[in-house]
């Protein structure tokens, strides 16, 4: 799948506005020699504040960020270590810049820790088994399920017992019993089979779909033969 964006890691230097007064008044009077002549000269100049960490009053903040456009100036990030500067920078949209660490190096660290957490997820979920394999005949009144995975039996499913997979359905021997292939309904029905070495199933399903023994046709009971889902019915065809 093609890329929607693509990361270019610039240093893109901006200018940094370091406060050493927090007189709103004089810092405006200050910010008036950066207006331009006319409107035509008028740009934004993208900056960085940085802000010592004293206590303010709560509204600086806010005048601080309207003087700043006023005079054209406008905000993008803050490098403090002043809590409550960090939170109205976070609420009025601004970035918070690390005062110890260069911020290329913090968009390394940021995949870094993706991948490490992607990582820590592959290596915790259990892995799924792509099949069960069960190694005897099934009796009358057993019933074995394979839960998100095919079902293979190396032996017969006798009459009155049941096999059902979320998958495919292999037999080594003979089906006499049921068997119910794509049980859980979330596997592509086209892709789903049940196979048996001797086919003479009381009831034969595929994702909900199933047809008796009385119902199949005659020339398929008693030889190999695999069923699968197409045109909206069950088909059979001999292997």
């Amino acid at each position: 799948m093609p890329k929607s964006i693509r990361i270019q890691k610039t240093d893109f230097s901006l200018p940094v506005i370091q406060l050493v007064d927090y007189d709103i008044s004089k810092i405006s009077d200050e910010l008036k020699q950066f207006m331009p002549i006319s409107d035509k000269e008028f740009l934004s100049i993208p900056c960085v504040l940085s802000v010592e960490g004293e206590e303010l009053e709560p509204t600086f903040f806010a005048q601080l960020l309207e003087s700043l456009r006023q005079f054209g100036f406008l905000p993008v990030g803050i490098k403090t270590d002043n809590t409550s500067f960090i939170e109205q920078a976070k609420y009025a949209g601004l970035a918070v810049f690390n005062q110890k660490m260069n911020q290329l190096d913090l968009f390394d660290i940021a995949l870094q820790n993706r991948k490490n957490q992607e990582l820590e997820a592959l290596q915790e979920a259990p892995e799924t088994p792509k099949f069960l394999t069960h190694h005897r005949t099934i009796c009358s009144g057993e019933q074995v399920y394979a839960e998100d995975c095919d079902l293979i039996v190396l032996g017969d499913v006798e009459q009155g017992a049941e096999v059902i997979a979320d998958g495919n359905i292999y037999i080594g021997g003979s089906l006499l019993g049921k068997a119910y292939a794509g049980n859980s309904g979330l596997m592509n029905i086209d892709e789903i089979s049940v196979r048996a070495y001797s086919f003479e199933p009381e009831l034969v399903s595929i994702a909900g779909f199933y047809q008796l023994q009385e119902d199949i046709p005659q020339k398929y009971i008693g030889l190999s033969v695999k069923v699968s889902f197409e045109d909206q019915k069950l088909q059979y065809a001999l292997e």
